[in-house]
């Protein structure tokens, strides 16, 4: 095999390697650490797909996330979705939504839910 053919099909290899490794990467558990810096203990917490208007089920499950606690969460991306929304519902009884497609799970290992100096509940992640 020429010099020539060997450059090509290592390219095209090259390319479909790239074009694949994308939807591998999104594919798999999303894990997080939701951290409560509010003075509220957070008993609802709902990850959904940015284009969904289904909260699917409360993360939570039944428990409550102390004030000034975190916990490690992790759930099944197998749908290779890529941007997500958030909603948390607090001890206060107030429901906080965040929509947008800026929330990315593969790039976020944390995510801090907190009263804003509005008296809104507010969340930043890293």
């Amino acid at each position: 095999m020429g010099y020539s053919k060997k450059r090509l099909i290592v390219g095209v290899l090259f390319l479909l390697v790239m074009m694949v490794l994308p939807s591998v990467g999104l594919a798999g558990s999303q894990d997080f650490t939701l951290v409560n810096n509010s003075s509220y203990s957070i008993v609802g917490f709902w990850v959904a797909p940015a284009n969904s208007d289904n909260w699917e089920e409360n993360l939570m499950a039944g428990s409550a996330l102390e004030a000034g606690d975190s916990i490690d969460i992790s759930f099944d991306n197998s749908g290779n979705i890529q941007w997500w929304n958030f909603r948390v519902k607090d001890g206060s009884g107030h429901v906080w939504t965040w929509e947008k497609n800026d929330y990315d799970l593969t790039q976020i290992s944390q995510i801090t839910y907190y009263y804003n100096n509005s008296g809104k509940g507010a969340i930043n992640y890293k």
